[in-house]
């Protein structure tokens, strides 16, 4: 045989050699997992792997293959739960095992340097986070800052009577809100330059953990190159640095304030004494801006809700001119007395979830799910996603999941398919999320107490139409632009508000240190006096 046809065999034979090699590894691999759609050698699913509204097609794969899916986007094994019984049973139930996170090369280690609490995975360092953060997040610190929220509330509802910009609006509030708790004082135009800032922040957070967007997320061992060849380091240590100028700057000003706030408690925990300046700067920066967002997304989608379905801003101002009357604006206190504005509440954050393609956890070792089905293993470092779409539209816990119906919440169902887990899982839920209901609860009360919310007209007098399933496809999915008119409902109502904003106490530092001393009342332990 010559030499040549010697080469050209043996070539073939290692050829053959690896495709059987690959397919057999693949196939123990895939062994026992949860079913999902015929995967193709070495890139298993990525050919098939949505860009824009991922959801839809993942809910679509999980009405076809069951309630727990799985697929392989390249060498990782993705688990998608679209039931929410089972994914309580995982995440919840068995959060030792489903609190880690995956990898994210560029927006985990490059961008936040392993300081971002979302992405940091589950070590004795986020549980020592988690610790700090805990004492001022808890259910019973939570009420004690109510005096914040209703002087910003008020606001809010003061500068409805002045501009149908609601989106400004409702991010001054929350920005306000979250600034003057963390650093110790209140934006009060919502054009101030560190809320400008930390947009910037945001949205160069999501450029960076978008899927698909860099290769080094699909092939990590990339990263070892130096910056000269790998641009997805340049970019990262760019927006690093705006990053980290913005958490220093924010931080040294909270020391310096009088009045008591985050900054100088959490500066005086034990479980700060092991972190550097930066550190403790991006533990307080990354809770703050969490709040921006999500309670400003969170009430769009209630606007948008009221102007697609109407129906229920009826029976919610008569359950308000009931219970409240016309003399004052709604408070916390009200709310066991208002089971209508709970259910709407419950049914906003149901019916479009910012959230709706999930939170990625990851695996520490391998389990097994047992369903009607069948009995399937989920494999050690697999990524595990409960899909919220999925779930919220559930017909068999949801009838007419598309639509806007609070009195679906006025059974207290203890449904296990009921999507309820907005905020998170076990170890991983959202830490803040005592006060992110509170705030909802205040601000859909009183705006509804205040206001009818109406389509905008254009200068033709024509009714400006919405369109309640347009979204944007991010990480965070927020509605699409449009346009809403907010309208007193009676002269009494728009005097009410103007004289409860006029009369409301301010002064950060006093609010701030009412809310100090509401805490020691509790016989909460306060670190900075």
């Amino acid at each position: 045989m010559a030499l040549s046809e010697q080469v050209a065999l043996t070539t073939i034979t290692i050829v053959v050699g690896l495709i059987t090699f690959v397919l057999v590894y693949e196939r123990i691999r895939d062994r026992s997992l949860p079913p999902g759609p015929q995967r193709l050698p070495l890139i298993g699913n990525l050919h098939q792997a949505p860009k824009d509204f991922p959801w839809l097609t993942f809910t679509k794969w999980i009405r076809q293959y069951g309630p727990i899916i799985s697929v392989q986007f390249g060498g990782t094994t993705l688990i998608m739960i679209g039931d929410a019984q089972i994914a309580k049973e995982l995440l919840d139930k068995r959060g030792s095992i489903y609190s880690d996170r995956p990898r994210m090369v560029m927006a985990g280690e490059n961008l936040t340097k392993g300081m971002h609490m979302l992405l940091r995975p589950y070590t004795e360092r986020y549980r020592l986070h988690q610790r700090l953060q805990a004492p001022t997040l808890s259910p019973r610190d939570s009420p004690t800052y109510f005096p914040l929220q209703d002087v910003e509330s008020k606001q809010l509802m003061f500068d409805f009577l002045h501009s149908n910009d609601y989106g400004k609006i409702l991010e001054r509030y929350a920005g306000s809100l979250m600034y003057s708790l963390t650093y110790g004082f209140r934006l009060d135009t919502g054009d101030e330059e560190p809320l400008r800032e930390a947009h910037k922040v945001q949205h160069n957070f999501a450029y960076a953990a978008r899927v698909g967007t860099w290769v080094v997320d699909a092939l990590p061992f990339l990263n070892v190159l130096p910056p000269a060849l790998a641009p997805w380091k340049r970019t990262a240590e760019e927006f690093f640095e705006i990053e980290k100028a913005l958490h220093l700057k924010n931080m040294q000003h909270g020391l310096d304030t009088k009045a008591w706030n985050w900054t100088k408690e959490f500066s005086k925990a034990k479980e700060s004494d092991t972190m550097s300046e930066l550190e403790l700067a991006y533990s307080l920066g990354i809770l703050a801006d969490a709040g921006l967002d999500t309670t400003a997304v969170q009430m769009r989608i209630f606007i948008l809700a009221a102007l697609s379905y109407p129906g229920f801003l009826e029976r919610a101002q008569k359950e308000l001119d009931e219970v409240v009357g016309p003399d004052r604006l709604p408070c916390l206190d009200d709310k066991p007395n208002l089971p209508y504005i709970d259910a709407v509440l419950e049914e906003t954050i149901r019916w479009r979830s910012m959230a709706p393609g999930g939170i990625p956890h990851a695996t520490t070792r391998e389990d097994t799910i047992e369903t009607a089905m069948a009995k399937y293993r989920i494999p050690k470092g697999a990524t595990v996603i409960s899909i919220y779409w999925a779930q919220a539209m559930n017909e068999d816990a949801f009838e007419r999941p598309l639509e806007f119906i609070p009195e679906r919440w006025l059974d207290k169902s203890e449904d296990p398919q009921r999507f309820t887990s907005v905020f998170g899982y076990s170890r991983r839920i959202c830490p803040g999320r005592h006060i992110a209901r509170s705030s909802l609860f205040l601000l859909m009360a009183r705006i509804l107490w205040g206001f009818n919310i109406k389509h905008a007209v254009d200068e033709n007098g024509n009714k400006e139409e919405v369109d309640d399933l347009a979204f944007t496809s991010g990480f965070l999915s927020t509605p699409v632009p449009f346009v809403a008119a907010f309208e007193p409902r009676s002269a009494h109502a728009k005097a009410v508000i103007e004289e409860e904003w006029e009369a409301a106490e301010r002064n950060v530092d006093v609010l701030l240190n009412s809310a100090r001393d509401r805490q020691s009342a509790l016989q909460v332990s306060v670190r900075a006096i």
